[in-house]
C-alpha cells in the first residue's frame, strides 16, 4: 500500500503558502463556463450590467442574489435589489422575462437607491422597519447604505458553489 504525503505537513508547501499570505489551504474548482463567470462576463457585470433571463438568477440561503458564482444586484427602475426580497419575488408573476444585473452602480447614468425590502430581508446592519422603536435607526442604515459595505459583508466573487445551496429565483 502506498502512503500519500500529508501536504499540510510538507514544509516547502507551507513556506510557499506563507509567502502567498494564504493562511489556510484553499480549494479548487474546475472551471465550467455554465457555472463560473468568464472574464468577459465579470467585466460586463461590473462595467455596464447585463440583461439576463430571470431563469438565470438564483439566491443563496442568506437570500443574496447570485448569477453563476458571483453575487449580483438587480436594477429595477430607480432602485436596486441586493436580496431575494418579497418585492422582487412578487415580480416573478409579472410579464418581465429579464433583469438588468450588475455588480457595480458606477456605470449608471441615474441615481438609484437600495430596496428597503431587501434591507429588511437581510436585516442589513440591524435594519428593521417592522419595529417602530427602530424606525429612526433603520432610516439611517438606509441613507448610509453603500455597496462597498455590502460587498465587505457579502463576498462578491467567487462564491464557491460547493459550499452553498442555490435556489432558483424563478421556477420554470
Amino acid at each position: 500500500m502506498v502512503k500519500l504525503i500529508d501536504f499540510t505537513e510538507f514544509e516547502p508547501f507551507n513556506e510557499l503558502r506563507s509567502k502567498m499570505c494564504a493562511e489556510q489551504p484553499g480549494s479548487f474548482e474546475m472551471f465550467d463556463p455554465k457555472l463560473h463567470l468568464t472574464g468577459s462576463e465579470r467585466s460586463a457585470l461590473n462595467q455596464s450590467g447585463v440583461q439576463l433571463s430571470k431563469h438565470s438568477l438564483g439566491y443563496l440561503l442568506d437570500f443574496t442574489l447570485i448569477y453563476k458564482n458571483s453575487r449580483v444586484l438587480v436594477i429595477d427602475g430607480f432602485e436596486f435589489h441586493i436580496a431575494a426580497c418579497e418585492r422582487l419575488l412578487d415580480k416573478r408573476l409579472s410579464d418581465k422575462e429579464s433583469y438588468t444585473v450588475t455588480t457595480s452602480l458606477q456605470w449608471l447614468d441615474k441615481p438609484v437607491t437600495v430596496c428597503k425590502c431587501c434591507l429588511q430581508t437581510l436585516h442589513f446592519n440591524g435594519y428593521d422597519d417592522q419595529k417602530a422603536r427602530k424606525e429612526h435607526y433603520s432610516e439611517q442604515v438606509f441613507r448610509r447604505f453603500t455597496l462597498d459595505q455590502f460587498w465587505k459583508l457579502h463576498h462578491k466573487y467567487p462564491v464557491s458553489m460547493q459550499n452553498e445551496v442555490l435556489k432558483p429565483l424563478e421556477h420554470e
